[in-house]
């Protein structure tokens, strides 16, 4: 009794396996016709999402393709060149006309699409590779085989990241185009960062009691009047710095210019020696190019500012001119000790 029902009870089981297929192949051919419907509709982005998931449930070359093609219509041009990549390779050992016919049209799709993919290259210098460094694009983690690489990418906005236990974490953003753009990113030293987290510095500690000294006393015995002279806040004083600030943001411009001048000039001789990888060349180009803008506009404002400064110094001698124009000849009787006297500025 017990071995027959032993032997009903894998009977039931293996009768029951088939049946939980069929609904996942139902479901994925529902997607499938939703998704080119969608399509025709003009939803692109819910058409994507049916074919996707559509091939989740039950793989094929045909859903394959139909992904591949949305995405291409929805812009996200590497992942379709990825998709018919894919398609491509699974198409390869073509055993009837139809596969075969499948296997063209990836393989057509994929050359047309190839040049016209985006590409991100993280370039990580040797000095800069330092133990345990971890890189991240948004929250997706970067091999180190993946980078010095042109990889191909989805046109939009990436947050690029480095980081390792006991340095600083740092990182950047870089956008490309959604077609035909090719963008570097330059990995720093993160041992050379300083912390962005600085305490503010400390007031010196005070050990003793606070005191303020006495007022002198009053002098004795009759003394020349005489002019108080400008103490250091006076305005003759104060607008002497306002040049001088400007003056030294003017130095620090025209350096910065120089540098970034430098700079490009050096990026621009590393794309001319490139000769292996053209993608990396492209990218040096550009570098180089965004240098050299940097530098003439730091140049430009480096000019403008120098011009302020000797603005606002002459004006400042003109008014200072002024004022002891004015106060020249100014005299005022007093007493003294011997009688009175003159008093005053000539």
């Amino acid at each position: 009794m017990t071995l027959t029902r032993a032997v009903l009870a894998c009977c039931l089981i293996a009768a029951a396996t088939p049946a939980h297929a069929q609904p996942a192949k139902a479901q994925a051919e529902v997607l499938y016709n939703d998704g080119r419907t969608l399509m025709t509709a003009g939803k692109t982005a819910e058409a994507c999402a049916a074919f996707e998931q559509s091939q989740k449930l039950d793989p094929a070359v045909t859903t394959l393709i139909a992904h591949a093609t949305c995405r291409e219509k929805l812009g996200q041009l590497a992942t379709a060149w990825g998709l018919f990549l894919d398609a491509e390779r699974q198409t390869r050992s073509a055993s009837n006309d139809t596969t075969a016919q499948l296997h063209q049209i990836a393989l057509d799709r994929a050359a047309k699409l190839e040049p016209r993919v985006s590409k991100l290259t993280i370039s990580v210098p040797d000095k800069s590779k330092i133990d345990r460094l971890e890189i991240l694009r948004d929250t997706e983690r970067i091999p180190a085989v993946m980078w010095n690489r042109a990889l191909p990418v989805d046109g939009g906005t990436y947050t690029i990241t480095a980081r390792t236990p006991g340095a600083s974490e740092w990182s950047t953003r870089v956008t490309l185009a959604a077609e035909a753009d090719t963008k570097a990113v330059d990995i720093p030293d993160l041992r050379n960062l300083k912390k962005d987290l600085d305490e503010p510095p400390k007031a010196p500690a005070v050990t003793g009691p606070l005191t303020t000294p006495a007022p002198a006393p009053p002098p004795t015995g009759a003394e020349q009047p005489s002019i108080p002279p400008k103490t250091p806040d006076s305005p003759g004083r104060r607008s002497s710095v306002l040049p001088i600030a400007v003056g030294a943001g003017a130095v620090v411009l025209l350096g910065g210019a120089l540098g970034f001048s430098l700079w490009g000039n050096s990026t621009y001789d590393d794309a001319k020696a490139e000769l292996m990888d053209q993608a990396r060349r492209d990218s040096l180009y550009d570098s180089a190019n965004l240098k050299r803008y940097t530098a003439e506009g730091l140049a430009v404002a480096g000019v403008g500012c120098a011009g302020v400064a000797v603005w606002l110094y002459l004006r400042q001698r003109s008014s200072r001119a002024e004022t002891t124009s004015a106060r020249a000849g100014h005299l005022m009787i007093a007493p003294t000790a011997s009688g009175i006297g003159l008093v005053g500025q000539f």
